[in-house]
């Protein structure tokens, strides 16, 4: 596990993309405070037009997509390569499935419990072996989710990043729950605010 620490999120963000410009790249990405960093007018200056944009989860309610919270990203796109979740579709995990490819880069964030994508730590799905599954947790908004697996993660993904701006207050959070952490075997980095201490 590694640490970035800094006072500009959406820098760090855009250095990450910086190398695929007029390249290919399989681009993972979540919702929650990750999209308001890759809502950045710079990210319009690379060529993206190789890109391909994977998500990875879905809440499963049309009033809060994370597709739709990633439109403005998205405009700053030149591709039309857009893998979404279709979550209206008949069989949304079976869908996403077929249209899955592994990923160069997944940007992902961590909630205050310590959990990512939709993988709660109380998760008994945790240890599947499945690339994507649905999930329920009633303690949330929009209980019926979508998420790719630890096991996704584990084998298909080249580069991990956490990204954990503050809200209000610093977060205390640095890495995922404890129970998401020792089934992570991939190496992965966590990008946090130059005010927390590690």
């Amino acid at each position: 596990m590694k640490f970035i620490l800094t006072e500009d999120f959406k820098s760090e963000i855009y250095n990450l993309l910086v190398p695929y410009d007029n390249h290919p790249l399989n681009l993972m990405i979540a919702g929650g405070s990750l999209l308001n960093i890759l809502d950045n007018p710079s990210i319009s200056f690379l060529n993206s037009s190789q890109w391909k944009i994977f998500y990875a989860d879905e809440r499963c309610h049309k009033s809060c997509l994370n597709f739709t919270g990633s439109k403005p990203f998205l405009s700053y796109l030149n591709t039309d390569q857009i893998f979404k979740i279709d979550v209206e579709s008949e069989d949304p995990v079976s869908q996403y499935k077929k249209v899955l490819e592994p990923i160069d880069l997944c940007l992902l964030g961590i909630g205050s419990d310590g959990h990512i994508c939709s993988l709660f730590p109380d998760l008994n799905d945790l240890d599947t072996t499945e690339d994507v599954i649905q999930v329920f947790n009633p303690n949330v908004v929009s209980p019926n989710r979508i998420t790719v697996s630890l096991h996704f993660l584990n084998t298909k993904v080249n580069n991990l990043y956490f990204v954990i701006p503050p809200k209000e207050k610093v977060k205390n959070v640095v890495k995922p729950h404890e129970r998401i952490c020792k089934r992570l075997q991939i190496e992965f980095t966590s990008i946090i605010d130059k005010k927390f201490n590690t």
